[in-house]
C-alpha cells in the first residue's frame, strides 16, 4: 500500500535529522541544557562537571552558557545558607521504532511499535565546603536551649531577619556523578479540528544501576514529574492549518493533518511520518 493511499500528502523526518538538530541546539543554546548557581557560572569551564561544547558565537555575543539557579537551601538554617550545584544534560539521543539500542529490562528491553526512545546522560554536582570555609561563616543564629526556667534575656538578642538571598557557601569544587536515563514515549494529536496539537506522552522511565532501590525510585519519580510538567509540555507543536487562495477566484485549498490513517503521526522505519489531507472549496 502506498503511503498516500489514505491521505493526500505525506512527509517524514528521520531520527538522524532530529539528533542533528538536537546537537545543534545544544551548541547554540547551552543554557537550555546546563543549570547551576552563579558561582558555577562565573567559571563554568573549570567548575561544571562536563565542559559543554559551545558555539563560538554564544561566547562572542555574551549569551549565557548556564541557566542561573538559586543555591540548594540548607534546611533549618532560616534561609541564611545554601550549597552551590550544577545539573547538566550532556548527551541526548532520540530513537524511533525500531530501536537502535537495547532498553533496560524494566522498560521491556525492546521498544514497542509506534514508540520513541530517549537515551540521556545527565551529570550533577554538589559543592560541599571545606572545614576552613565553615569556620569563616558563622552558623545561622538560633536561640539557645533553655533547660530550666531562666528569666535572663537571650544573649543573642533578636533573631535576625531572613536574608533576601541565601549565602552560597563557596566550595573548592563540585563533587560530580553522571547517570544514564532511558525513557519511552509515544506521540498523539490532540485538540479540536483546526486546532490540533502534536504532543508527546511519557510511557516509562528508568535510571540505570542506582542503589538502594528506594533512592532510585525517588529520583525517577522526580524525573518523571520534570518531564511530565516541564519538558514535554514545552515540546507541544501546534499543527498548522494552511488556507491557500486559488487564482482567479477558483476557491481555496485547506491543508491539515489527516484523521483517516491508523497512526498520525506514525513512528516507524526509524522516522516520524506525518499524513496530511487537502480540501478544495470552490
Amino acid at each position: 500500500m502506498a503511503l498516500t493511499d489514505n491521505s493526500d500528502l505525506f512527509g517524514s523526518v528521520h531520527e538522524d535529522g532530529f539528533n542533528r538538530v538536537i546537537n545543534h541546539i545544544m551548541r547554540k543554546r547551552p543554557s537550555l541544557f546546563n543549570y547551576g548557581t552563579q558561582w558555577v557560572a562565573d567559571n563554568w569551564k573549570e567548575r561544571l562537571c562536563k565542559t559543554p561544547e559551545v558555539a563560538p558565537e554564544v561566547i562572542r555575543h555574551g549569551n549565557p552558557v548556564l541557566t542561573i539557579e538559586e543555591p540548594i537551601p540548607i534546611l533549618g538554617s532560616g534561609g541564611f545558607y545554601g550549597l552551590n550545584f550544577a545539573v547538566q544534560l550532556v548527551e541526548f539521543e532520540i530513537d524511533f521504532h525500531p530501536s537502535n539500542f537495547e532498553l533496560p529490562k524494566e522498560l521491556g528491553g525492546k521498544l514497542p511499535e509506534q514508540s520513541i526512545a530517549l537515551k540521556i546522560t545527565a551529570c550533577a554536582g554538589l559543592g560541599c565546603p571545606s572545614k576552613e570555609i565553615l569556620d569563616q561563616f558563622p552558623s545561622a543564629p538560633q536561640p539557645p536551649i533553655v533547660l530550666i526556667d531562666d528569666q535572663r534575656k537571650d544573649s543573642t538578642g533578636e533573631t535576625p531577619k531572613r536574608p533576601r538571598d541565601p549565602i552560597a557557601l563557596p566550595p573548592d569544587r563540585l563533587t560530580c556523578f553522571c547517570l544514564d536515563l532511558y525513557a519511552v514515549l509515544h506521540a498523539e494529536i490532540t485538540g479540536p479540528v483546526g486546532g490540533e496539537t502534536l504532543e508527546f506522552k511519557l510511557d516509562g522511565l528508568e535510571i540505570v544501576d542506582i542503589r538502594p532501590e528506594e533512592m532510585e525510585f525517588n529520583i525517577e519519580c522526580y524525573m518523571k514529574m520534570l518531564m511530565h510538567y516541564v519538558l514535554l509540555p514545552r515540546l507541544r507543536i501546534l499543527l498548522p492549518v494552511l488556507v491557500l487562495d486559488l487564482p482567479e477566484n477558483l476557491g481555496t485549498v485547506t491543508v491539515k493533518a489527516s484523521t483517516s490513517v491508523p497512526h498520525n503521526p506514525a513512528i516507524q522505519n526509524d522516522q516520524v511520518e506525518i499524513f496530511v489531507d487537502m480540501e478544495v472549496v470552490s
